[in-house]
């Protein structure tokens, strides 16, 4: 993710030579706070209303770093910072001991020209008008924001491939697509389950086939009911969605996988999974909308796969989550255990059991309401139940039922193996503007 820092004095407080050079020292303190793959732009200095000017007429950084070091600065703050996407500002805490003695004495000195109540001035009038801003003041908080900086590009990126249509059970799932551009950014494509058959249709079981086939299987667990004719064409599936992801530029899709298993006799259960557990995509079935947005919130965040499942809620504040296109990398890089299983509803195809190790953090939340709100709640996986229902099933404690059954948006939940609550509540309640309940 790339800064550029702008630093903004006025003549009132400052001479232009002395500017220069205390603003040197603080870049230099700002490139030496940056994280690991992060990239500082060549600073800009803004000393007056001219080069204010000039510097909005030139176009400007999608996310500048706000430095102001004295007062009589608060337009032209303003200015650069409506004029971006988002803003990081730069605060101070003079004398709280964040940095060593040389720096501690420039941050008084620039304290003693009124650049903190100017700050003040500028965060208050910036956020309530909803100006997308973030205060930013050591290594660790840069390091924060500029993850949140660089979740919100990817989110922004979003570009997500409905096939089919939401299945007419899932009720609760938010289906005018137009809406996922207007509040959240993210285009979306229309396409008939038609053109996915005609993919798979020309997709031979050949010897990149057989090599997945036989790899698959050797490294299950078990294998229950499917053959490897039948693995073999859940694969092939697989194939023709990532040829259709990028005839149109997508990296994320819905599609309605019941109707695809009436009419194709394949389900897209390990085809959704391995697509999930690919960085670069995301992958919802039963083609819900709300499901495929979380996914790629979730993702954007954490890093990691989602898991998109069926809520059980019991009384004794534990729920299950189960379903049968759980990804393999839950938990990290490498796979976790797996059985090969038929899918639970129909009996044919493939699925995938997941077991997960005990006990786990995690995070459970899902975007609805036509994606203007949020649930969001910690949970801890305290087992994988093996019921009459679909293939995985995690089990987790949470604080109540009865709270987040009042709190409900819709049917399937989102899970991530870790604790991103607040990573989750500052994207979602932040940026996004998604209220979370």
């Amino acid at each position: 993710m790339r800064i550029q820092p702008i630093f903004f004095a006025s003549p009132v407080y400052y001479a232009q030579d002395e500017f220069m050079a205390d603003a040197g020292a603080m870049e230099t303190l700002i490139r030496k706070s940056l994280p690991a793959g992060a990239e500082c732009q060549p600073s800009i200095t803004l000393y007056t209303q001219a080069e204010v000017d000039a510097y909005l007429a030139s176009g400007h950084a999608d996310s500048p770093l706000l430095v102001v070091m004295s007062g009589a600065t608060q337009r032209w703050v303003l200015s650069v910072a409506k004029a971006a996407k988002q803003s990081l500002l730069w605060w101070y805490f003079p004398g709280d001991g964040l940095f060593d003695a040389a720096t501690e004495r420039l941050i008084g000195k620039i304290a003693a020209k009124n650049a903190l109540p100017a700050v003040m001035d500028c965060w208050a009038h910036l956020r309530n008008r909803q100006v997308d801003l973030e205060k930013i003041f050591d290594e660790d908080s840069l390091r924060k924001q500029l993850q949140r900086l660089a979740a919100l590009a990817k989110i922004r990126a979003t570009r997500l491939l409905i096939i089919g249509y939401t299945q007419q059970w899932v009720v609760s799932a938010s289906v005018d697509e137009r809406k996922l551009e207007d509040r959240l950014g993210i285009q979306s494509v229309h396409i008939g389950l038609e053109e996915l058959f005609a993919e798979y249709g020309k997709i031979p079981q050949d010897e990149t086939v057989r090599a997945f086939v036989g790899k698959y299987l050797q490294t299950a667990t078990a294998c229950r009911e499917p053959s490897p004719q039948q693995v073999g064409d859940a694969y092939r599936l697989y194939l023709a969605l990532k040829v259709l992801l990028e005839r149109y530029a997508a990296n994320a899709l819905a599609i309605s996988c019941f109707s695809l298993v009436k009419q194709l006799g394949v389900t897209s259960c390990l085809a959704l999974s391995l697509l999930n557990d690919d960085p670069r995509f995301v992958a919802a079935c039963e083609g819900d909308l709300d499901a495929a947005v979380s996914m790629a919130v979730g993702k954007a965040v954490a890093g990691r796969p989602v898991f998109m499942g069926n809520p059980v809620y019991h009384l004794n504040d534990t729920l299950d989550i189960v379903h049968c296109t759980a990804p393999r990398k839950l938990n990290g890089e490498a796979d976790l255990p797996y059985t090969v299983r038929s899918h639970h509803e129909t009996g044919v195809s493939v699925a995938q059991r997941i077991e997960a190790p005990t006990p786990l953090t995690a995070t459970v939340f899902r975007i609805g309401n036509e994606f203007s709100e949020a649930t969001l709640f910690a949970a801890e996986l305290i087992s994988n139940p093996d019921e009459d229902t679909c293939r995985t099933q995690f089990r987790f404690r949470i604080d109540s039922t009865q709270k987040r059954l009042a709190e409900s948006l819709g049917c399937h939940h989102l899970v991530i193996f870790g604790d991103y609550v607040e990573e989750l509540r500052a994207v979602l309640s932040g940026p996004l503007g998604i209220r979370i309940r």
